[in-house]
């Protein structure tokens, strides 16, 4: 079929859809209902099939489809549709009902001619909504194996025994801590590796960024002792499915190469030159083996693209929210469907930022009324209408802690609930799925309800020893409540009965050292955003049992005590609290007060 058959009959564009347009947990739920494993492994090699027809007609196409090849938005029907004649039997296959993607791996022939393949699909709702593939033909630079003799072996793709097996958010931590080795030349953290771990690209064993001489020199974990990445300027990725059953973890990206030095020093005391003397990028998808808790192998297909090519279905990059007043010293977000940012503060105010607005401004100021202190927690609460608000009166004798309730429409007061003697801090709060509030208090170590339609909080637990200085609380999708603890640095699961009153405590074991956990806010299933105030940083938490796997997402901030997301953006508070604290520091500038935006990518 000639391409401008292909165009009049499809009228298929490729429109730059975001990795993540469906928001998480629509997303999720759709793919649990409409399309498992199977499902996405059946509709991959449909459209393989498809490829090799020359015919992209037939197959369950989106509305909207995002379509392109080695980072080049194409129309559905162009490109590798045209000359593709032959693909794998057997290919390698990683599908992932929760993230409804599935990576297709293997051979296939372009007029006769074999090379390698790699498509990561996007399916939402049973459909088809994007597609973009990295294919390595035989024309360019190495490394380039031969595609019809090579294949994993098929330990690759076996099942591994329970015992061997990882809970996901651990293979997910296992694989970022990999390409944050990479991107640090193999400083930081250690990653653990099967002995012989090898790492293949375009069906070549690879010593770092060159092909390797000898196969001792493939070692995964050799490369990063020796330090034999320092050509990459940055590794983009997004990790993008998990079959925790045969411990494979698929990722898409692109490693960034300036060419700007002509040789490298390794740690060894070799010197070593680079892949090519000019600037460019190499997009790749890899296949991590993980067993018992070690990557066992790493199976990439890679292409060279232009310098800083950019993802093709990546959104506009949000912009930071700078919030329009001084001495504000923001402390929580929230954000509502509709796109509103609303912050609290030190100062008292509570600011909103309109959908996209770069500028948040004081929407509800302190007032005889409402009696607002420092808000240091706000939660905006769309099923009930309602802005929730932690009143802290932060040494003002004779005033009371409150949560205080405000139309989420217009900002007017509804009502204050105040916390009972001692003298307390409402920090944080969040709802249950019937509309009881939860509500975290700092100063004593305890845990309030307000069940809907109540005129005041009840007591859950007060707990002096783990709970004093409880701080961030979210629910998780299974229902199960979960707190930190600023003071402490830990994290606590609440446990309760069937009928909601308190059970115990149990305290939780974190992948890495907390400082100053702070905000908690939930993403869907198990899945946190969690600010460190003092850390200066935002993280992922995945919950697992009681193992809690934490993923830096970004760090280096002034203090970070609230998050909140809208869309596939995090808006991380830098509040600049030493400015307020230090006293040495007191009376100086801290200049403008914002919410930072960090991408989160894959992660929705």
């Amino acid at each position: 079929m000639s391409r401008l058959l292909l165009r009049a009959v499809l009228g298929v564009a490729a429109i730059a859809l975001m990795p993540a347009g469906v928001p998480a947990q629509t997303q999720a739920q759709g793919q649990a209902a409409s399309c498992d494993a199977a499902c996405l492994t059946g509709l991959a090699n449909r459209t393989m099939d498809a490829m090799v027809r020359h015919d992209p007609k037939g197959l369950p196409w989106a509305k909207r489809v995002g379509y392109a090849e080695n980072g080049t938005k194409l129309r559905v029907g162009e490109g590798s549709w045209v000359t593709i004649d032959r693909r794998a039997e057997a290919p390698l296959v990683v599908a992932d009902p929760q993230t409804g993607r599935v990576v297709w791996v293997g051979r296939v022939d372009d007029h006769g001619q074999p090379g390698f393949y790699a498509m990561d699909m996007r399916v939402v709702g049973g459909r088809i909504a994007a597609v973009q593939a990295v294919i390595r033909r035989k024309q360019g630079r190495p490394p380039f194996g031969d595609p019809v003799a090579y294949a994993p072996g098929k330990a690759f793709s076996a099942a591994l025994p329970a015992k061997a097996r990882l809970p996901r958010g651990k293979m997910i931590a296992l694989v970022e801590g990999y390409f944050a080795s990479v991107a640090a030349n193999g400083e930081g953290a250690v990653v653990p590796f099967v002995r012989g771990c090898a790492a293949m690209e375009n069906g070549v064993a690879m010593a770092g960024n060159l092909p390797a001489a000898k196969g001792a020199d493939a070692s995964c974990e050799g490369v990063l002792t020796r330090g034999l990445f320092g050509e990459f300027e940055a590794v983009r990725h997004e990790v993008i499915a998990v079959d925790e059953a045969r411990g494979l973890v698929a990722a898409i990206g692109y490693r960034d190469l300036p060419a700007a030095q002509m040789s490298f020093p390794a740690r060894d005391g070799t010197v070593y030159p680079p892949e090519a003397g000019y600037p460019r990028s190499v997009g790749f998808v890899s296949l991590f083996k993980i067993e018992s808790g070690k990557i066992a192998r790493i199976e990439t297909v890679a292409n060279e693209v232009p310098y800083l090519m950019p993802a093709p279905f990546n959104p506009p990059a949000a912009k930071d929210v700078v919030i329009a007043d001084t001495g504000v010293f923001p402390e929580s977000a929230s954000a509502d469907g509709a796109g509103n940012l609303y912050i609290g503060s030190f100062k008292g105010n509570i600011y909103r930022a309109l959908p996209g607005s770069g500028t948040a401004i004081a929407w509800i100021r302190p007032d005889a009324t409402n009696k607002l202190a420092s808000v240091l927690g706000v939660l905006a609460d769309e099923k009930s209408g309602t802005l929730w608000a932690c009143s802290v009166p932060m040494g003002q004798a004779g005033q009371v802690s409150a949560l205080v309730a405000f139309d989420l429409a217009s900002g007017a007061f509804r009502q204050r609930y105040e916390l009972p003697p001692p003298a307390s801090a409402c920090n944080d709060l969040a709802f249950d799925k019937d509309g009881t509030a939860y509500i975290a208090e700092t100063t004593n170590g305890r845990i309030f309800t307000l069940k809907p339609g109540a005129d005041a909080v009840a007591l859950l637990v007060e707990d002096k020893a783990q709970l004093v200085g409880v701080d961030g609380i979210a629910f998780g999708g299974d229902g199960t409540l979960y707190v930190n603890n600023v003071r402490q640095n830990s994290m606590l699961r609440v446990n309760r009965k069937a009928d909601g009153s308190f059970a115990s405590l149990t305290k939780l074991n974190v992948s890495q050292p907390l400082n100053g956990p702070d905000g908690l806010r939930p993403l869907g299933g198990n899945r946190f955003l969690q600010a460190e105030g003092p850390g200066g940083r935002i993280s992922l938490l995945t919950i697992e049992g009681d193992d809690v796997t934490m993923t830096v997402l970004k760090d280096g901030m002034d203090g970070v005590p609230g998050v909140t997301t809208i869309g596939d953006t995090a808006y991380a508070i830098e509040s600049k609290g030493r400015f307020l604290f230090d006293q040495s520091l007191k009376g100086q500038d801290p200049g403008a007060f914002a919410l930072r935006a960090v991408p989160l990518g894959g992660i929705r």
